[in-house]
């Protein structure tokens, strides 16, 4: 959680470089992937896989063994940032949906890990008929259908506070 913290803060403080530049070279590299018939995308792609691919498997690394979390998550920071930045910069060529994801990947360091498998698709215990499974689809029904007290419930775990002793 602190390197998230730490990584939100630094983003938004390169957002102020970055948002003016990506504004540039997003034209300009539009222009040369139109130009070059699409085949300038296989080195921007292979490139940010030398990004993304260590934040995934690191954060993987984290979800195994929980203690390595802070430790990797501050240590990589600005891996993170230079794999968020060079997303931003690059076109996305209509997959708008697809460069965000790879965006969340970057955002989500050292969680990383959880946010790639969430975006595969659904989880099994979404998908299975334990009764784990039709518990959280209640609850995800109830916070979409705008209960106040099961997205408030949701909103304090996620920010990992504590529930009240009723709950």
């Amino acid at each position: 959680m602190t390197a998230n913290r730490i990584l939100d803060v630094v983003l938004t403080i390169v957002a102020f470089i970055v948002v003016p530049v990506q504004l540039v070279t997003t034209f300009a590299l539009g222009i040369l992937v139109n130009v070059t018939f699409g085949l300038l995308l296989l080195p921007i792609s292979a490139v940010g896989g030398i990004f993304l691919g260590p934040l995934i498997g690191l954060s993987w690394l984290c979800n195994k063994v929980p203690v390595l979390r802070n430790p990797l998550g501050i240590l990589f920071l600005p891996w993170a940032v230079l794999g968020e930045t060079f997303v931003a910069l690059t076109p996305s060529m209509g997959e708008l949906e697809n460069r965000a994801a790879k965006m969340m990947i970057c955002r989500a360091w050292p969680f990383s890990w959880e946010f790639w498998e969430f975006w595969g698709g659904p989880s099994d215990l979404v998908t299975s008929d334990t009764p784990e499974a039709t518990v959280l689809r209640e609850v995800l029904a109830r916070a979409s259908r705008g209960d106040a007290l099961t997205q408030r419930m949701l909103a304090r775990l996620m920010n990992g506070e504590e529930l009240d002793p009723g709950l």
